[in-house]
């Protein structure tokens, strides 16, 4: 059955026939801005090369200010786009609109391309990072948060290529305010309930082991508890199969634990939360995965149809578009050369929002989860967003 009430007022109360609590509320964190433990930046000023530290901005409005900078004090060129701040409800999607009127197949952006993050560009110490992983545990996933946790942390000037522009994408990444679902640990309840946010270890991705199977089966429980009941949320909040549900967040825990160790050394500077060094950096990894995957999507980069290589990549601009719903999206990335082109698809109207189709972005090998169901676990687009906000 699919809930037909809103997401950002639903109430749920979930029946549990296990022991540790007869019942417990799950609750979508509308009015949460997202400040999520990764986050300890209080000033744009700071995300620099030569800052000590760099993490995620703490703030909507601090997100909205940096995407401004981006766009103001880089090559990159979007004159009639107008950026508005993120509403809650949106949780970091949304909010770029057209300020004039757009022709079909006009050029709405222009990006650069050494600002994007793609899989295909990835820096020797990204590279060197993912070498480390077993074969099996090797995902596009993995390559991609290796590549942004260099720019996020670089060593040097050089290894990002410009130095400004190496400043313009850790500021830029800074500025990534949400995640998927449960990126914010507020999605999974009030600090009181029982297996809630409390009882997450530093991330709900980081929770649990790839051994919980054998673990908690004398409890009668097919994983960690934490995972166990946000499972049975996320299945009320889409109307998705419970076990459907459970094993979309399985999936993605355990390909957070297939890179986490290789990953852990790009973290030069975790974030300040309490725990040891490693797994500071552990949780840094995993609130990057979560923010990777919810802006991903397939680009052919190169000179040439024959040059094109297939890539995995994270664009400006791109990555904070509105789902299209099922009106369709009406821009396109496409590549040329030395910059990356978001072209209209269609004619839009002044104030019409810009839109991308979450639906067709890379997914994780062995997943197999679509609609509302996706669109919340990987992108954090509540299930209103399958129709879109015009219907």
């Amino acid at each position: 059955m699919r809930l037909s009430t809103p997401i950002t007022t639903l109430l749920v109360l979930i029946p549990w026939s296990a022991s540790f609590s007869p019942s417990t509320v799950v609750t979508y964190s509308q009015q949460k801005k997202y400040s999520s433990n990764f986050l300890t930046s209080n000033n744009v000023n700071n995300v620099m090369i030569s800052s000590p530290s760099v993490s995620l901005l703490a703030s909507t409005q601090e997100s909205n200010l940096a995407e401004h900078i981006f766009v103001e004090e880089t090559s990159l060129s979007a004159p009639k786009l107008s950026f508005r701040p993120s509403l809650p409800e949106e949780r970091g999607k949304g909010g770029v609109q057209a300020s004039e009127t757009i022709a079909a197949l006009e050029v709405i952006a222009r990006i650069p391309r050494s600002l994007i993050i793609a899989t295909c560009d990835s820096p020797p110490r990204a590279m060197a990072a993912t070498v480390e992983m077993d074969k099996e545990n090797f995902s596009w996933a993995a390559d991609l948060c290796a590549a942004t946790l260099v720019a996020l942390f670089p060593e040097n000037k050089d290894e990002n290529g410009n130095v400004d522009d190496a400043k313009a994408k850790q500021m830029w990444i800074s500025g990534w305010e949400a995640g998927g679902w449960a990126t914010d640990n507020a999605d999974l309840g009030p600090d009181d309930v029982k297996w809630g946010p409390k009882f997450v270890t530093g991330s709900l991705l980081s929770t649990g082991s790839d051994n919980d199977k054998n673990v908690f089966a004398k409890f009668r429980l097919p994983c960690h508890p934490v995972v166990f009941r946000a499972g049975t949320g996320l299945a009320m909040l889409t109307g998705s199969e419970e076990q459907e549900a459970l094993d979309a967040l399985l999936l993605r825990g355990r390909v957070y634990r297939g890179m986490r160790d290789a990953l852990l050394t790009l973290v030069e500077s975790p974030s300040d939360r309490k725990g040891s060094l490693r797994e500071r950096r552990a949780w840094d990894v995993a609130d990057v995965l979560s923010r990777v995957l919810a802006r991903a999507t397939n680009l052919q980069l190169g000179e040439g149809e024959e040059d094109a290589t297939l890539s995995f990549a994270v664009v400006p601009v791109h990555e904070r578009l509105a789902h299209c719903g099922e009106q369709g999206e009406n821009s396109k990335l496409v590549s040329d050369g030395d910059e990356v082109l978001l072209v209209a698809t269609r004619d839009i109207a002044v104030g019409e929002e810009i839109t991308r189709d979450y639906s067709m972005a890379p997914r994780l090998d062995e997943d197999d989860t679509d609609g509302p169901l996706r669109l919340l676990l990987q992108f954090g687009l509540p299930p209103v967003a399958v129709k879109g906000a015009s219907d």
